[in-house]
């Protein structure tokens, strides 16, 4: 067994008695080059979550400056910094395998010859995960600045050893995510297959014998002869959520007894919305809406057109509308009907820095309505379906959790020196 020593690292605790614990200044020189008139001929660069990638100047998602004057010089094998909104930010760091230009709000690090940079970035992937540097971080923005983040501790194996560490972390890590990878396409198949199912049930009944006619609406198509179509505001009551007061994060108004329901919490809801994140007070109240329990509730901006059923009175946005269906129209027929029309309402969404859909679009869409008895069948042929599948994917997504929490347990031994290449 190798030979530890003591880093005097909390978090990392012991590291083999080769290698050595220094400060980052020691390590790394931060430069901030500004790319001024040339920014026209550079290419611009965005750090994701996925590492920093090329954007298209012409065609870039998102908000952009009126210049990328101000933008700083990226060169290859350059480490670049998200050192503020350590909280809550999806990214950290990036190596750069590009030369080009990047906001000026992130850090450029440049190794010094002791360290390199493919062995910083599986460092600060490390970092990364949990959050480690958070207790750095100073003011309501969680910024660390960079004389602070200079005198942070880092660990130095020798260059032979980051050497191979990264060599064989390239290689374990490229397999684990070429698995991940095909998982997630498989994922991506099975939700494709249950829209097919939910689709084909509320469009063509589950009697492949009846007579059929022309519906006369592209994405329904054929419907059962003796089905009805009818306008979402003649077959539903609408009600679009509410949160007039601006900035909408103005801390006033939140942490009461009213759950405010937003976008993503529909958006993770498998069917039913059991859980929420935020609760507003009786000011934020007084300038939203609620929606009763069982409320059929839809998202009309960012993930346009996720459905999911509330299981409790809550406030929402005006992102959300909520839906109760009428008489003769069964919820959970309801439900699985505003869940075929994604596709279809994605078409119809405006496209600015992000999905919308104009509520007014929605009322005025046409639905295919069976008799009630009909629908209580299909509900129930549905929801025995999409158990079968959502259980499909699950199981997908346990073994991508599983692969992650290795890949991660893998990072940290090697980094820290507790597993030998």
């Amino acid at each position: 067994m190798k030979e530890m020593k003591d880093s005097s690292i909390s978090l990392i605790g012991l590291i083999p008695i080769t290698w050595n614990v220094t400060r980052n200044k020691n390590v790394f020189s931060c430069k901030k080059d500004v790319v001024g008139k040339a920014s026209s001929k550079t290419q611009l660069l965005s750090l994701t979550t996925k590492g920093i990638k090329e954007k298209d100047i012409n065609n870039a998602d998102g908000k952009l400056p009126e210049s990328f004057d101000t933008y700083q010089i990226v060169k290859q094998n350059e480490i670049v910094m998200c050192l503020f909104d350590l909280d809550v930010s999806a990214v950290f760091s990036g190596i750069s395998h590009y030369d080009g230009m990047i906001s000026p709000a992130y850090r450029v690090l440049h190794c010094k010859e002791n360290i390199i940079p493919q062995f910083v970035d599986y460092w600060f992937r490390y970092i990364a995960d949990g959050r480690k540097f958070n207790h750095y971080a100073k003011n309501i923005r969680y910024t660390l600045n960079y004389e602070d983040f200079s005198t942070i501790s880092i660990v130095l194996p020798p260059l032979c050893v980051q050497i191979k560490i990264a060599n064989y972390l390239d290689d374990k890590c490229a397999r684990i995510d070429a698995i991940i990878e095909k998982q997630q396409a498989i994922i991506e198949k099975l939700k494709e297959y249950k829209l097919s199912v939910i689709t084909e049930a509320v469009t063509k009944g589950l009697n492949p014998n009846v007579e059929m006619k022309n519906s006369g609406i592209e994405w329904i198509g054929r419907i059962p002869s003796h089905w009805e179509l009818r306008k979402l505001k003649y077959a539903t009551k609408i009600m679009r959520g509410k949160f007039n007061h601006r900035p909408r994060n103005d801390p006033d108004y939140y942490d009461g007894k009213y759950p405010f329901v937003q976008t993503g919490d529909v958006a993770r809801a498998s069917k039913f919305i059991e859980s929420y994140t935020q609760t507003l007070n009786e000011l934020g109240y007084s300038v939203s809406k609620e929606f009763p329990k069982g409320s059929i509730c839809m998202t009309i901006a960012a993930n346009v057109g996720d459905v999911a059923v509330l299981n409790f009175n809550a406030c929402f946005p005006d992102s959300v509308v909520g839906f109760v269906p009428l008489e003769k129209i069964h919820w959970n027929y309801l439900y699985y009907i505003l869940s075929a029309m994604k596709q279809q309402l994605t078409r119809n969404a405006i496209i600015s820095t992000q999905l919308n859909l104009n509520v007014e679009i929605v009322k005025e869409e046409f639905i295919s309505i069976a008799p009630y008895q009909e629908q209580l069948e299909i509900a129930k042929y549905l929801d025995q379906k999409c158990i079968a599948i959502e259980n499909m994917i699950l199981k997908k997504k346990t073994v991508i959790d599983k692969l992650i929490d290795y890949k991660k347990s893998l990072i940290y031994e090697l980094v820290t020196g507790k597993k030998e290449v």
